[in-house]
């Protein structure tokens, strides 16, 4: 409990009575559904996709600007939105896709509420970026695996700040960032289980942080998430707290020419991609 708040204890109860009442969390869009179902069936063609996502126009632009971000560049540019499906693929929309809806889930009422989401929000992007470099670096597959583990990883911050909309109370920075450590792991379980996404995201949510997770044979999805999920805390908190970037067997799975660190102890590879990052975070405001 941060210190000399007593008001914490209230905070904290309201997070409890939203995990008791799941109904009280969201439900994804209908519109998602329909579109995560469609690229799920490999008989759907690019121009039934791109059709389908051009009944959400905000998305069908946020489509189109990721298609021809810096972190996703191709060689060709997208001009429509099936260029966009076709040049993405499917997974990565996927990605976009929940990521959209997410964001139209939690809409906060008050300015204070705004402003915390807008930071949430905004550490949430860094990391997603992050854990894209390091998926095209190590030439992950599935692709859209670390990177929608990364996204989902975060909802139940999100989940968090959602439970005091109708509250005539809301938490401070401080109460706030104390109450995620607290519960957004149980809420972000809560809402994979909810909105029935693949179980895999389960341990995925539960282990993101864990520092000494056994070293996998090869890279995992859960240790470029925890990579990503490391320079994220050191960019955004200037956390000192955390082990050193070396000792992470996450570290030592990654490819050697990818061990370089910058004259912050991060990883070069991030650090030469600052400007593919902020154009990313700034395609999902």
């Amino acid at each position: 409990m941060p210190a000399n708040n007593p008001e914490f204890a209230i905070y904290s109860n309201v997070i409890q009575q939203v995990m008791k009442g799941e109904e009280q969390l969201p439900s994804l869009p209908a519109i998602t559904l329909r579109i995560r179902k469609a690229l799920a069936n490999p008989l759907t063609s690019h121009n039934q996709l791109a059709n389908l996502l051009m009944q959400d126009p905000s998305l069908a632009a946020l489509i189109m600007k990721t298609a021809n971000s810096a972190i996703y560049k191709t060689v060709a540019q997208a001009k429509t939105l099936n260029d966009a499906v076709r040049l993405l693929g499917r997974e990565i929309i996927d990605q976009i896709v929940m990521s959209h809806s997410v964001k139209s889930l939690f809409v906060m009422k008050s300015a204070g509420l705004k402003r915390l989401f807008i930071l949430s929000w905004q550490r949430q992007a860094v990391k997603t970026a992050i854990c894209i470099l390091l998926t095209q670096a190590t030439q992950f597959k599935p692709t859209f695996q670390p990177v929608t583990g990364c996204f989902l990883s975060e909802i139940g911050t999100l989940a968090v700040l959602s439970a005091f909309n109708d509250k005539p109370m809301e938490p401070t920075q401080e109460d706030y960032i104390a109450l995620c450590k607290s519960y957004s792991k149980s809420l972000g379980l809560i809402l994979i289980k909810k909105w029935q996404l693949d179980e895999v995201y389960i341990d995925m949510i539960r282990n993101a942080g864990n520092w000494s997770m056994p070293q996998a044979p090869s890279i995992s999805a859960l240790e470029i998430i925890n990579l990503a999920l490391y320079h994220s805390l050191v960019i955004f908190s200037h956390a000192d707290d955390l082990p050193p970037l070396r000792a992470l067997p996450a570290f030592q799975n990654l490819p050697q020419k990818y061990q370089q660190l910058d004259d912050f102890g991060l990883l070069q590879l991030i650090s030469k991609h600052e400007d593919a990052i902020a154009e990313y975070i700034d395609t999902l405001r």
